[in-house]
């Protein structure tokens, strides 16, 4: 309310004055001036009775208002009023080294579609954003399926899949990639084809061939493809124990079984192969690394539950997302299956089924200076 016999023109006036008093009173403060307490406003000339700073012989506090800065090339917050002036950084601009992938890494997954949210293409590019790295994908196949299970799936055409795969290589080439369900025969002769041609770094091959609940992901005549077509291109291989005992031959459920059909995986070509047990019984799950002709077995406690709907995609994703982002391949593995444990336990429990992962548990920390 303004006061008895005071004008709304006065009033103004007033409130342009105390503005005025207290910009003065910033720009001192900007130019080095005194900092010592600004000359007080009289009690009886306060603008509409409030109390203000001035009346106690104090300098009013000014906002502090968080500002961006260009230091070195790079955008960074100050907890300035203004941004300071900084010399344009030598180099190439921020623009380009982003487009040479030293600030963001692309990963890429070839998988089918999951209707259901929790594995193949989806599931990929959930791990791929929690461990930091921008996902781009190609479609092999629409699958129509919930935790109950594969009600239908249809493969994208052979011609679609290449003109994907071509049209990621001439623009966003990744730094590491994965493949998922393939599908058909046909498919996995192109897949392999432009994945040579290309030459695509860092390639990890999970070779799905079926769902958890049981249907088949792919058709038989394509698993011995895999084997000649695709094993020789892959980083590594991470098979579970079935589908090692189609690749390989044999019976896969020991662990010393499981690192003969590794080694057996490395001896068609791949640089490593991960065979996975989850699909074994007892109180804990042990896979089997092998690399650089050593074997490495990682122990986990068994969790009790079904919510393991796309444990195998979000595994090789996670491994996809460490080489992408420059770690050694055995850190990548034992990051990846931290990863999947942790997202097991957090399961949400969505479904009647074969439930869903949490994608949202986060991932291991990365050190300041990985991916930049």
């Amino acid at each position: 309310m303004i006061p008895w016999g005071v004008s709304v023109s006065a009033s103004w006036a007033k409130l342009l004055e105390l503005l005025d008093q207290r910009g003065a009173a910033r720009r001192a403060r900007q130019v080095g001036g005194d900092q010592r307490a600004t000359q007080r406003h009289p009690r009886s000339q306060r603008f509409l009775h409030k109390p203000h700073p001035f009346d106690q012989g104090e300098p009013a506090a000014t906002a502090r208002l968080a500002a961006l800065e260009i230091t070195d090339g790079r955008l960074q917050i100050t907890g300035d009023e203004c941004p300071r002036v900084f010399p344009a950084a030598p180099g190439p601009s921020i623009c380009l080294e982003a487009a040479d992938g030293r600030y963001v890494k692309i990963a890429l997954t070839i998988a089918g579609s999951d209707s259901g949210g929790g594995a193949g293409i989806q599931a990929d590019l959930k791990t791929f954003h929690q461990f930091g790295v921008f996902g781009t994908s190609v479609v092999t196949a629409v699958t129509a399926q919930n935790t109950r299970g594969v009600q239908a799936w249809e493969p994208v055409s052979v011609a679609l899949v290449v003109r994907q795969l071509e049209a990621l290589a001439a623009d966003l080439p990744p730094g590491a990639v994965k493949s998922g369900m393939l599908g058909t025969a046909a498919i996995v002769d192109a897949v392999a084809a432009v994945m040579a041609r290309q030459r695509f770094p860092n390639y990890v091959l999970d070779p799905v061939m079926v769902a958890t609940s049981g249907e088949r992901l792919l058709e038989r005549d394509a698993e011995q493809l895999i084997a000649r077509r695709l094993i020789p291109l892959a980083t590594l291989v991470t098979p579970n124990l079935d589908e090692a005992a189609i690749l390989v031959g044999g019976s896969v459920r020991t662990t010393d079984e499981m690192e003969r059909a590794a080694r057996a995986l490395v001896q068609l070509g791949a640089k490593a192969a991960l065979v996975k047990g989850g699909h074994s019984t007892g109180p804990e799950v042990v896979d089997v690394l092998v690399a650089d002709g050593r074997a490495r077995r990682f122990t986990h406690p068994r969790l009790e539950t079904s919510s393991t709907h796309g444990t195998g995609c979000t595994l090789s994703a996670a491994v996809t997302a460490g080489l992408a982002l420059g770690r050694p391949l055995e850190r990548a593995v034992t990051d990846a299956l931290d990863f999947v444990h942790r997202a097991i336990a957090a399961a949400p429990g969505l479904g009647a089924g074969h439930g869903p992962l949490n994608h949202f548990v986060p991932a291991p920390p990365r050190p300041p200076t990985e991916g930049l």
